[in-house]
């Protein structure tokens, strides 16, 4: 039996849009009937089959669905799709997509987080600069943050701990606290003993939007409510500047890493067949 070898290359931040179609076309394709208004595994199947980038010999383990508002026979939509999360263990890769059914005026209709599982037979790396709100990431920042001085002059007489959280699919989430004293960072950890004294968060899809971005505009998106926070109300609001300083440089850092692997070979997964 020959070998054939599936050369695959993904990364977060790698966007798919597919073709707009109508919804009954798109059921008929699919050999299923259309259960009516507002059934909510409508937008399921639409968007499995309107999304033509899943990888081969992967296997869905995990499905998040919500519906803004629920897609029509008549609607005509096209899904985006997002990669969030590349996590790697001793016998796999799993990775998490935010799916957007989008219609013909650009509004969100429904969406979802899926998981898809790799057999070992793959090989990818995790990247740090896109592991968001983990101490490896953090750790990146650490050093740049050091050195600049709008960041260390803003927290020059703060004492506290600020929570870094990115909210990804099946209930999981990844979170990290950062440890300051008079502008330096004294400690990273996924948990520090006192716990922090505001925590800001987000679902992996905005962190992605945020730091994959054209342009810089946390502060734009606080506003809107795309982020929450728990704990100190009061600090949150007091520290956006850091805050802004913060994301600022996780942008620098993905940026470079993502320039570097596409002046490196591709990276590659790799299976026999």
């Amino acid at each position: 039996m020959s070998a054939v070898t599936q050369q695959l290359r993904i990364a977060v931040g790698d966007r798919t849009v597919s073709a707009a179609s109508r919804v009954s076309d798109v059921i008929a394709e699919s050999g299923a009937t259309f259960p009516g208004t507002g059934a909510s595994f409508t937008g399921i199947v639409v968007a499995g089959v309107l999304d033509a980038s899943k990888p081969n010999g992967a296997s869905r383990t995990g499905l998040q669905w919500e519906s803004v508002s629920a897609v029509g026979e008549a609607d005509v939509v096209r899904v985006e799709s997002v990669v969030t999360r590349i996590q790697r263990s001793e016998d796999a890769v799993e990775v998490d997509r935010h799916l957007r059914l989008i219609d013909e005026d650009g509004n969100v209709r429904e969406q979802g987080i899926e998981t898809w599982r790799l057999s070992e037979g793959f090989a990818v790396e995790a990247d740090p600069a896109t592991d968001f709100c983990t101490v490896a990431w953090a750790e990146l920042l650490r050093e740049a943050l050091a050195d600049d001085r709008n960041f260390t002059s803003s927290l020059a007489t703060w004492d506290g701990t600020i929570g870094l959280c990115c909210l990804d699919g099946s209930g999981h989430s990844r979170e990290v606290q950062l440890r300051i004293y008079r502008g330096r960072i004294i400690d990273i950890s996924r948990r520090v003993p006192t716990g922090a004294t505001f925590t800001l968060r987000a679902p992996a899809s905005t962190w992605v939007d945020l730091v994959f971005g054209e342009h810089h505009d946390f502060m734009r998106r606080a506003i809107r409510g795309e982020f929450s926070s728990a704990g100190d109300g009061y600090e949150y609001l007091r520290l956006t500047k850091p805050l802004d300083i913060i994301i600022a440089h996780a942008r620098t850092a993905a940026s470079e890493r993502r320039r570097a692997q596409t002046d490196a070979l591709p990276l590659t997964w790799e299976r026999e067949a």
